[in-house]
């Protein structure tokens, strides 16, 4: 996405095994009962952006833990800002995530998923797409 749009990424980078079944087992049960988890926080300087565009992949319908314990730590900081969601999926509605996220932290600004199982130029495409919700057309 940083590449498609020129933003700086940063990533959260999340301090819970996932791994195996039992992993995947947990990140959903985590998701699903709004689970906040240790995470390595990037500590990104949000006082100069007006825009923060996330990316996660649907776990349960929800926001997933790693990005829970972000946005609830950064809550104060990114109050006001345009917010964007995009969602990797593999087949799950997408619209459940929007409205869990809305409901919990900010409105979105723009929303989008793409399935997982999508070809690379397709997905380059969308994120255009996507990024021209926000952002407009480059000039």
């Amino acid at each position: 996405m940083g590449q498609q749009t020129s933003f700086p990424v940063v990533e959260i980078k999340d301090l819970v095994n996932r791994s195996g079944i039992i992993g995947w087992l947990r990140s959903g049960s985590q998701a699903a009962k709004k689970m906040a988890t240790p995470i390595e926080d990037p500590h990104a300087d949000l006082s100069s952006v007006d825009t923060v565009v996330l990316v996660q992949p649907i776990w349960a319908s929800s926001v997933v833990p790693p990005l829970r314990t972000w946005l609830q730590t950064h809550r104060d900081e990114l109050a006001g800002k345009k917010i964007a969601l995009l969602a990797s999926y593999m087949g799950s509605p997408i619209d459940r995530l929007k409205t869990a996220f809305e409901s919990e932290f900010f409105p979105l600004t723009a929303f989008d998923g793409i399935r997982s199982k999508t070809g690379t130029e397709e997905k380059q495409r969308r994120i255009g797409e996507f990024s021209k919700k926000f952002i407009g057309e480059k000039k």
